[in-house]
């Protein structure tokens, strides 16, 4: 019997099975020749369909479904209408084609991508360059603009600040020997000419100096942008705040550096500047922060791995240069000098740690005496007692740390005890404990006692082969695995004093800290013969150094900025030139003066070619041995305070000549780069007299701040040090077209000869240029009123070069120094300065003054009475007129000219006449005559506009 679910059952299926009749019977119906199989593309379905709307079979399949649906009871028409009147646009914007091909649509897709990726990348590259532009190429244009202004007159120069208002109150920015403020002088400091300028272009290519930097007040920070964008492999964005302390600690480092150099100076033999302790104490009397702790502890470190504080017996104090043989010169890595260079880093670095254990120990009890509970006698042993009882206060909730797993003697635990005192380098101390319970360590371990006491008694820490095989088996078979105790400073002993399990260097436990693991590698490390030695058994300060730069800075300093201790680990594995890279990103200033301290033991190698297009901070040598570029360090370093301290400036370029102990060629270029240098800080500051001395007008020499440091810049005499530096910088400022610098440095060399051609050669310029800066001063008598008092008998420096060439031919009536001069050049200069007196007289309408001055002179057809063969002979020796007077010829001409027509024409005016103003005019008309005669001769050979203008002045 059905139930009434079956019926439904039923009925269901029967109208599925009917309507799956009817739709095949319409298939085959409506099928033609013109509708294709259904395995096409949406594309392609969609054309055909357009293509059936617009054609017959369209129509006719329209009509069929139209009856078929009629059948069914459904009004086509009006359901056409209501879907008609449905916008389906709403939704989707009328632009936007529906793509319906999934193949069009992912290949569309992927062209995108592979565009916007492209597009990406060009945005990248252009943020990058965009970047690198704004570190490397950062130039403030308004700066530069008024710098420009201020050399050519046309602006103020800027003054205000309270250093700069210092220096001016002690007489820095008035003018002086030497100091030119027309030629781009500086008032204050940082204003001087940029060395990337042409005035002060180094003759060797690129600057080794760098531009000056001005600071506006004592402890303002300096321009880190410039800092930055010096050496092309250092990123100055990490620098860190140069603070008041680090400032003070900077003046006090220039300080230690002049004494340095005095002791270079004045030493005797044996005696060596103890440069380690004196940075060092400076830097510890700066501050207590963290960087200026670390910073403190790494002098003490390289006073440990030099010897200079002369605390170890077995490690004499190293002379200046000390280690230019075993280190500098030695670049290969398994020679004997680099071997025992390495054993020297390593002994000093261990030692170095120890110590530093050692002050931390006493520190701790000194902080915690209830918990420490010294007490009895102060024996060394009674204070690492104490000290083990604060290490057990603080880890008593550690497991590790139980009571119950250490071993005990007295009441001590004495593998800790025997632990610390090796970490303390105290050996004797911990082999008498081990012998004064000597019993009681043989109940523990038997063969402790002895391996201890050879370990103790040697130099070099090494244990015999029959011991060393002993520890090293006893130490896996047993003592790794703790068979016999559970005190974590049995094995750590075990493993410093066998070097067992080399593979694991770590012992977290014992010694948590980075200090306590670098002693840890120190400890291990031994220089070996690789090829005699097993594998497992090498590890060496080369693999500490190889771990160590693998490891990086990120590794030690942790989740915080921690420069000193990295800086430190650094040193400690003797990657001197990595460490004064590191640090130099962070803090220059004492980044710098490590690069002195190590330099001046060599144990810095510098880069054999300094001067380099893309000057880099580190290089690679040709066994790819790390190099500082010193001499760019140093030079770039002396930018902030080169202009104000000269003197200080010399003292830190006279550094850049440490290295020239070096076989050539690299020791002569050191040479020559610090001459250079020293040049360039002449014409840089223009502090002549400071820096290069004078002459007085008796010929009596004071020595300026270059020439006491002779010594120190590897020059023997002054003939060599005025070839060198004085007359090397008055050819470079002559080139440059610095007359009256030339001047001045010429006279310094003692090459008075040709100051007076500079002299003649400047005062034709200034002849030629009608509207000079002399114009401006004042007359007497109708000339210049010049005195050299007997108190200044030196060069009173001013702009104007007539006044400088009076009171240089006044120096130079001393016979000593006119006997050196060719008589034509004094002439010349003689005859030059009355064409100015001339010149000056002219500009006052002095004309009769200035016309009978201009006949004096020799050099024009002036006379009413000259007849014309004199007048062709002087056109015909035209040639033999120096050529300072020569070019000047026109200007002469127009001169007479003038003051005869201005005479002629106040002649003419006054209301008297007699038959001496008609002579009067007609000696000036002739006079006049005679000046357009020989113009006329020598036309071709004058300015244009000269002959132009005569002309000219005839016809009026």
């Amino acid at each position: 019997m059905a139930t009434p679910e079956s019926g439904t059952h039923v009925s269901t299926t029967s109208i599925f099975s009917s309507l799956l009749e009817q739709s095949r019977r319409l298939r085959q119906e409506t099928e033609t020749a013109d509708l294709p199989s259904i395995q096409l593309s949406l594309a392609e379905i969609e054309r055909r369909a357009k293509s059936l709307k617009s054609g017959q079979a369209g129509r006719q399949t329209d009509a069929r479904a139209r009856y078929l649906l009629a059948a069914g009871g459904i009004n086509t028409d009006e359901n056409l209408r209501d879907l008609d009147a449905i916008d389906f646009q709403t939704s989707f914007e009328p632009s936007v084609p529906v793509d319906t091909d999934i193949e069009s649509y992912l290949r569309i897709r992927r062209d995108q991508n592979v565009a916007s990726s492209i597009e990406d990348g060009m945005r990248r590259t252009a943020r990058d360059f965009d970047t690198f532009v704004a570190k490397n190429v950062e130039m403030n244009w308004e700066v530069q603009k008024q710098k420009i202004f201020e050399h050519f007159g046309l602006a103020p120069r800027c003054s205000g600040s309270p250093r700069e208002e210092n220096f001016s109150a002690s007489g820095f920015g008035r003018s002086g020997f030497g100091r030119s403020t027309r030629l781009g002088g500086s008032v204050g400091p940082g204003h001087g000419v940029s060395t990337n300028s042409a005035w002060a272009k180094s003759t060797m290519g690129s600057s080794v100096l760098g531009r000056s930097v001005a600071r506006q007040s004592q402890y303002d920070q300096p321009g880190m942008g410039l800092q930055g964008s010096l050496f092309s492999d250092v990123d100055m964005s990490a620098q860190l705040e140069l603070s008041r302390q680090v400032q003070q600690r900077q003046q006090q480092f220039a300080v230690a550096v002049g004494k340095m150099n005095e002791t270079r100076l004045s030493a005797k033999p044996g005696e060596v500047f103890p440069v380690m302790q004196t940075f060092g104490s400076i830097t510890d009397q700066s501050g207590n922060d963290q960087l200026t702790v670390q910073l403190g502890d790494s002098w003490k470190l390289l006073e440990s791995i030099t010897g200079e504080s002369g605390r170890d017996s077995t490690v004499s104090g190293t002379p200046e240069r000390g280690f230019l043989r075993d280190y500098t010169l030695n670049i290969t890595p398994n020679s004997p000098e680099a071997s025992r260079m390495r054993k020297r880093i390593e002994r000093g670095s261990r030692r170095f740690l120890e110590r530093l254990f050692l002050q931390h120990v006493e520190k701790t009890i000194a902080d915690q005496p209830h918990i420490a509970r010294v007490g009895g006698v102060p024996s060394v042993f009674h204070k690492f007692r104490g000290y083990i009882n604060v290490i057990l206060a603080r880890n008593q909730d550690n497991k590790e740390w139980s009571r119950n797993n250490f071993d005990y003697i007295e009441d001590v635990p004495c593998w800790a005890m025997v632990f610390f005192l090796v970490r303390a380098g105290l050996l004797n101390d911990a082999n008498q404990y081990v012998k004064e319970h000597i019993q009681q360590f043989q109940k523990l371990d038997r063969g402790f006692a002895n391996y201890l006491n050879c370990y103790a008694t040697t130099d070099d820490r090494r244990l015999p082969k029959s011991f060393h095989d002993r520890i090293q088996g006893e130490y896996n078979n047993r003592i790794k695995h703790m068979d016999d105790s559970k005190d974590p400073f049995k094995p750590a002993l075990y493993k410093i004093i066998g070097r067992c399990e080399l593979a694991k260097r770590s012992m977290p436990t014992v010694l948590p800290t980075a200090e306590d693991w670098m002693w840890l590698q120190l400890v291990l490390c031994r220089e070996i013969d690789r090829a005699t030695e097993p594998a497992h058994e090498v590890f060496t300060l080369q693999d500490l150094q190889k771990n160590i730069t693998q490891f990086g800075a990120k590794h030690f300093a942790g989740k915080g900025a921690n420069v000193g201790l990295y800086f430190q680990m650094l040193l400690m594995c003797g990657l001197f030139e990595d460490a004064v890279a590191y640090l130099y990103s962070y803090d220059f200033v004492d980044a710098v003066h490590f690069a002195i301290a190590l330099t001046y033991y060599a144990l810095l190698r510098p880069t054999p070619d300094p001067i380099r297009n893309k000057p880099e901070l580190k290089t690679k040598g040709h066994n790819n041995e790390p190099q500082i570029n010193f001499p760019r360090l140093i030079g770039y370093y002396t930018r902030d305070f080169r202009t104000p301290s000269v003197s200080e400036a010399v003292d830190y370029l006279c550094l850049i000549c440490l290295n020239g102990d070096i076989p050539a060629p690299v020791g002569s270029t050191h040479l020559q780069i610090c001459h250079e240098a020293l040049r360039e800080l002449v014409l840089d500051t223009r502090e002549f007299t400071k820096l290069l001395g004078d002459v007085r007008s008796d010929g009596t020499r004071e020595k300026g701040a270059i020439e006491t440091r002779l010594k120190l810049i590897k020059l023997q005499d002054q003939k060599e040090f005025l070839r060198t530096i004085t007359e090397q910088a008055a050819v470079q400022a002559d080139a440059d077209g610095r007359a009256s610098d030339a001047v001045l440095l010429y006279h310094l060399a003692e090459d008075y000869n040709t100051v007076i051609e500079i002299l003649n050669k400047n005062l034709s310029n200034h002849i030629a240029l009608s509207e000079s800066a002399a114009g401006e001063k004042k007359l007497l008598n109708g000339g210049y009123q010049y005195h050299v008092s007997e108190q200044d008998a030196s060069l009173a420096t001013v702009d104007d070069p007539v006044q400088l060439a009076q009171n240089i031919m006044l120096m130079y009536q001393n016979a000593a120094i006119a006997r050196t001069i060719q008589r034509t050049n004094r002439e010349t200069c003689g005859a030059l300065l009355q064409i100015c007196q001339a010149q000056q007289l002219y500009k006052s309408e002095q004309w009769e003054a200035c016309l009978e001055l201009l006949d004096s002179l020799d050099a024009l057809p002036l006379s009413a009475h000259t007849t014309i063969t004199v007048i062709r002979r002087r056109a015909q020796n035209f040639n033999t007129l120096h050529e300072t007077i020569a070019r000047n010829i026109g200007t002469l001409l127009i001169m007479a000219v003038e003051c005869c027509a201005r005479l002629a024409e106040d002649l003419r005016r006054s209301q008297f006449s007699d038959a001496t103003k008609q002579q009067k005019i007609a000696e000036l008309r002739a006079r006049h005559r005679s000046a357009m005669l020989y113009a006329g001769m020598v036309q071709y050979k004058l300015p244009p506009n000269v002959y132009r203008y005569l002309n000219s002045r005839e016809v009026e």
